[in-house]
């Protein structure tokens, strides 16, 4: 997985208009970039997500307004 596609990928979890690839999700949980949370095991991104993620990640990002 590039780059890019855990980009991608962190982006299909706090974007609700984009669809989510669960096996790139999955990879995610792995690498340590998301977590699951919650009893539905709904998925978001760790600090080291929102890290990779940058400024393409900040306006999902609550405490940005």
């Amino acid at each position: 997985m590039t780059e890019a596609e855990r980009i991608a990928a962190l982006l299909d979890i706090v974007d609700v208009d984009r669809t989510q690839d669960l096996g790139n999700s999955a990879q995610l949980v792995v690498l340590g970039l998301a977590e699951r949370f919650g009893k539905a095991g709904k998925l978001r991104p760790t600090n080291a997500g929102w890290n990779l993620m940058g400024q393409q990640g900040r306006v999902f990002r609550t405490e940005y307004g």
